[in-house]
């Protein structure tokens, strides 16, 4: 059994007839069954899906890594476009998250589509702040612990609860895991959870500890040096096959980690096809 893994939206393009932009989308294939990750930020998921000749009217699920723009505003166009029949997502989802900038002002940086947006398509909501298993052998993380020492949010990130304003360490963030013969598939939309937290939680929860791949944004873009290096050092105790870097990831980080690293750094385009062997 195959299960595919095709990068919709991201920052670049593998291709001139594709699309790039700020943002993060993959679909996952697999026995039949299609699930969308992420919307990316506008249009690139139609787009990019009708240029590969993909059809997005038979999607089994939606699953939202966390409520930013940059993963959700997508969604708009594709309900009113396809059938979506279910959406996973935090419950944090529809909370907003206002960013301070220089100047003392608020830019909205926060989901791109209403509760009511969704109600309006019948589409059921299903949180998912807890790790699940959604379909035999993939999983949702829920939100994943923070223990490592060296890994946070990524940014001055803030977030309204209830009329008030907290610093946002963005619990909402989780990842898609894919469990096969030869170990995990791991897809995130950010990791603002922190990668190395999103990599070990995974291997606990599943109890696999081999790693395929990793596939996502990392959130590394204005990490520190420290910060990549002690990132670096805790992925090469790992046995991991392959990490495919992008969206928040940073030329910087992507670099040093492919120093590091070697092959096992790829730099992830929309278009991109990976192909995962071995059922569960």
């Amino acid at each position: 059994m195959q299960t595919r893994v095709i990068i919709l939206v991201e920052n670049t393009a593998c291709a001139p007839n594709l699309r790039g932009e700020y943002g993060f989308a993959a679909l996952i294939e697999q026995a039949g069954k299609k699930i969308l990750f992420d919307t990316g930020s506008g249009d690139a998921l139609i787009h990019n899906s009708r240029t590969k000749g993909i059809d997005l009217s038979d999607l089994d699920a939606l699953v939202i890594s966390h409520g930013h723009f940059d993963h959700t505003g997508g969604l708009r166009s594709l309900i009113d476009q396809y059938n979506v029949p279910v959406i996973y997502a935090h419950s944090r989802l529809f909370n907003p998250r206002p960013f301070p900038l220089a100047n003392g002002t608020y830019k909205e940086i926060g989901c791109a589509f209403s509760k009511r947006d969704i109600e309006a398509k019948n589409i059921p909501l299903v949180e998912a702040d807890n790790f699940q298993e959604i379909w035999p052998g993939i999983f949702l993380s829920g939100e994943i612990p923070r223990l490592t020492e060296y890994e946070d949010a990524g940014g001055n990130f803030k977030i309204e609860i209830n009329g008030q304003l907290f610093d946002d360490e963005i619990l909402d963030d989780l990842a898609l895991i894919i469990k096969l013969s030869k170990g995990l598939v791991i897809i995130s939309g950010c990791a603002h959870a922190g990668m190395i937290n999103i990599i070990n939680n995974a291997m606990e929860k599943t109890g696999v500890s081999k790693i395929i791949a990793f596939i996502g944004g990392t959130h590394l873009f204005a990490a520190s040096e420290s910060r990549i290096e002690k990132t670096a050092a805790d992925l090469k105790k790992m046995d991991i096959d392959k990490i495919v870097l992008c969206h928040c990831t940073g030329f910087y980080a992507a670099a040093r980690l492919y120093n590091e690293l070697g092959m096992k750094i790829i730099k992830g385009d929309a278009g991109m096809v990976l192909n995962f062997g071995g059922a569960i």
